[in-house]
């Protein structure tokens, strides 16, 4: 088994039961033992399952914070209390114990943690207990090794006027310890670790104690509030994932509970929203979808766009086009970074021979040419003239985008609606109805060499 508790006690405090659940065993002795030495002709006695487990798990740490409940029998005196983390990537520096409701916490007292010698994967908390009885207690402890990754399928309608949206999230668990009927909440956000957890699991790394963002206590104190006490299994009905925001945070909240086996993934639906606006826009932007002029299909995460309740997590959003009869057509993908509220989102789905674009120099002239005394060309003026032609042969109203970009020392001159988008980029957005052809023209005046301006 990887980890265990045992509670041995004297003569006069031991009880007859123990508890083994998985790789979780939680033991006292019911045989005459020395003071802190177990007996090896132990009887144990298997209990109830734990009563509940919350995982609270990070996806831009390999960090999530366990939180699991039991009820145990304590004997008036010292109890001992032994924990062990063997073969998991639990942190043995933040295994904590807390008893949990008033009783518990007036009767129940935490004296010491000991780290036996013969073992570097074990502690043994000694507790004192004034009242004897059976309380409610929960250990926590980082661990590491179970993450989640988001992910989104969207069908887009055949005139691509809108996309039937829905998100997935995937658990996986490689920590070494199985959580069976958990509750699972998944945070959106940032922390900053002094130590990985996962270096800290391992033996002869740092004792030191990890430190996240301030914010993490908030948020974890948030998210103990919100627990629901009761949760349900959810088996008549799609499970739900429930939101709520904390500054730069987000914690998704799984419906019911969910049996998380070591090595296994599990994926769940986050959401569904149907006829979200769609708009698509020809899109020429090298440093964004290459040289080529190409498709995008664009949303918003704002309430205009059914959707901005909640920033949408990293993941691969993959479009496919309803082509009737119950056929899909795979449009494109976009490896999504965080989005937050109303951000828009925009995935090239390639070249679209129903929208052209064709680029023509008109002119090309130098002058103010700079010669040394070597009669040697040192600086000239260059003089350029283009035309764009662009041509929707689709039978509705497309939108067009084209950023032009500049090196050097230049001026843009052009009557067709360019304004500037950063130092080197001008950009021109315009619509083009059914069928309809536009041209626009532009000219680059370049000083190069000696002519460039300082």
């Amino acid at each position: 088994m990887n980890r265990n508790y045992q509670l041995p006690m004297t003569n006069d405090q031991l009880p007859s039961w123990a508890l083994v659940i998985g790789n979780w065993l939680l033991v006292i002795c019911c045989s005459v033992i020395f003071a802190g030495t177990l007996s090896a002709k132990e009887e144990l006695v298997t209990l109830p399952q734990r009563d509940s487990v919350q995982l609270t798990i990070y996806n831009s740490e390999d960090l999530t914070l366990v939180r699991e409940r039991r009820t145990l029998s304590f004997k008036q005196g010292n109890n001992r209390l032994q924990f062990s983390w063997a073969n998991t990537l639990i942190d043995p520096t933040s295994v904590e114990f807390h008893p949990v409701g008033k009783d518990a916490q007036d009767a129940l007292e935490v004296l010491d943690t000991s780290y036996p010698a013969e073992s570097h994967e074990m502690l043994i908390w000694t507790i004192a207990c004034s009242k004897p009885a059976g309380y409610s207690v929960e250990i926590s402890y980082f661990t590491s090794g179970i993450s989640w990754s988001a992910e989104y399928t969207g069908i887009v309608d055949a005139a691509e006027g809108s996309v039937d949206l829905t998100a997935y999230v995937t658990i996986h668990n490689n920590s070494g310890e199985e959580y069976e009927n958990a509750q699972v909440r998944l945070v959106v956000g940032v922390i900053h670790l002094v130590e990985r957890i996962i270096d800290l699991a391992q033996p002869g790394q740092s004792k030191g104690r990890p430190m996240p963002h301030a914010e993490l206590e908030e948020l974890e104190r948030m998210a103990e509030d919100e627990m629901n006490e009761d949760p349900s299994t959810g088996m008549e009905k799609p499970k739900e994932i429930q939101k709520a925001g904390l500054s730069e945070y987000y914690i998704y909240t799984v419906e019911g509970t969910e049996t998380i086996p070591d090595r296994w993934s599990k994926r769940l639906r986050s959401f569904v929203v149907q006829d979200v606006p769609l708009k698509t826009v020809y899109r020429l932007e090298p440093d964004k979808f290459g040289p080529l002029f190409t498709k995008v299909l664009e949303f918003k995460n704002d309430e205009e766009h059914k959707l901005g309740k909640e920033p949408l997590p990293d993941g691969l959003i993959r479009l496919y086009k309803d082509a009737g009869q119950g056929r899909l057509g795979y449009m494109g993908t976009l490896a999504s970074k965080y989005i937050p509220k109303n951000e828009e989102v925009k995935i090239n789905v390639g070249p679209d021979a129903e929208c052209t674009l064709k680029e023509k120099r008109l002119s090309l002239k130098k002058k103010d040419l700079m010669l040394n005394r070597w009669n040697q060309l040192e600086g000239w003026t260059t003089v350029e003239e283009f035309e764009l032609e662009v041509r929707n042969f689709r039978g509705r109203e497309v939108e067009v985008e084209i950023h032009r970009s500049m090196q050097g020392d230049f001026d843009f001159e052009s009557d067709a609606g360019f304004e500037k988008h950063d130092a080197d980029t001008q950009k021109v957005h315009f619509t083009l109805k059914a069928n309809e052809q536009r041209k626009l023209t532009f000219k680059v005046t370049t000083r190069n060499g000696t002519n460039r301006r300082k």
